[in-house]
């Protein structure tokens, strides 16, 4: 099979490349895709039974986890299973994973910031029971074990244990919503990513470059560090991998359009490769454009009988037929389940569990996608 041609962005610069053998064939749901000398030692496919949403690697780069949305755990290589949510009924799905330095345990969060440690991961704290502004999407571990960083949609920034607090975007204006969290190898920084690509370096985390200024072809889904901290990886929802200041370029699979959406990238401690990880297959989704977008945060039934909560919008329904399944930027996937009287033409009304989080919403323009 001859090799097909790709292009990078590396520092700035176009740099052609052949894509490894090992990545040729289009990535199914739940692969691993692994570049430079980062070996494949197995995937977990359908048997995940629920979305693939994090991978973290072994300290020895001689094994990695794989985490399902239901919090279901694949270990590979030398990394030790410790345990996992699978068959636990969740409040809020699984959206990321860390690993101890020990490698003898890990960390999984969900969205609403709860947090399962497992093996010699020790319990922190979380935001389980605060509302939160946005959901949270990552997480990263200090050096020590001792602490870890969670991170929210918006920016917003929660240290717990020994991680030191270095700032936050959670009262700025994004371009894109947050997608990523990486520390640095001192524990004393962090740099948060954008779906568009933007990087934000806080504490001793240094800016390399981004994409802010040249969106990739698909959303950015995280951020991977180099060892010494003065470099980094970017890799976006259809295999593009993007290398800043020493991470050296291993390769991509921008070119095969995988199968199936990558969700997370994991180097291997020494940066000599790294991994792509997959998720579900997305479904399409139709450009509904611009709506206004207001907050109502009442309790009890909506129009169409279902429950009120955070995965519901309201809708004039002569625009937006009840039970539409959507996707609002900034807010995620939501259904059209609600109506109200002043919601008309193209006017949306999300859900928050509170007035002052609602305050805090405001009016707002967002684009909305039809979700099918």
């Amino acid at each position: 099979m001859q090799r097909a041609a790709l292009s990078v962005v590396l520092a700035g610069a176009v740099v052609p490349a052949l894509l490894p053998a090992a990545a040729e064939a289009a990535a199914g749901e739940g692969t691993i895709v692994p570049f430079g000398d980062a070996a494949h030692l197995g995937h977990p496919g359908d048997a995940a039974g629920s979305p693939v949403v994090g991978l973290d690697s072994a300290p020895s780069g001689e094994g990695y986890w794989v985490v399902a949305a239901d919090g279901g755990v694949f270990a590979f290589g030398d990394a030790a299973f410790h345990g996992s949510t699978g068959a636990i009924t969740l409040n809020r799905p699984v959206v990321d994973t860390a690993a101890t330095p020990t490698g003898q345990g890990y960390w999984l969060v969900a969205s609403d910031g709860g947090i399962f440690a497992f093996g010699d991961a020790a319990f922190h704290g979380s935001t389980g029971g605060t509302p939160l502004n946005s959901p949270i999407v990552g997480m990263a571990a200090t050096p020590t074990g001792d602490g870890y960083w969670l991170v929210a949609s918006d920016g917003g920034v929660f240290a717990f244990g020994d991680a030191p607090y270095h700032g936050s975007l959670g009262n700025q204006a994004l371009r894109a919503p947050i997608t990523g969290v990486a520390a640095t190898t001192t524990g004393e920084g962090y740099w948060l990513v954008g779906a568009d690509g933007g990087v934000f370096g806080f504490g001793d985390a240094g800016y390399h470059g981004s994409l802010g200024n040249q969106p990739a072809t698909a959303p950015v889904v995280d951020l991977a560090p180099t060892p010494t901290g003065h470099g980094y990886w970017l890799a976006s929802a259809d295999g593009g991998v993007f290398a800043f200041g020493d991470a050296p370029y291993h390769g991509s699979a921008g070119a095969d359009r995988p199968l199936a959406p990558v969700v997370d990238i994991e180097s291997r401690r020494r940066g000599s490769g790294y991994w792509l990880a997959t998720g579900t297959e997305q479904p399409r989704r139709v450009d509904l454009g611009l709506f206004e977008a207001t907050c109502y945060s009442l309790r009890g039934t909506t129009a169409s009988g279902r429950p009120v909560g955070e995965d519901v919008v309201a809708v004039d329904r002569r625009v937006v037929p009840l039970g539409t399944r959507l996707y609002v930027e900034g807010e995620g996937e939501r259904v059209a389940a609600d109506t109200g009287g002043n919601i008309d033409g193209r006017r949306i009304d999300v859900w928050k569990p509170t007035s002052s989080q609602c305050a805090q919403f405001g009016r707002r323009t967002v684009r909305v996608w039809r979700v099918s």
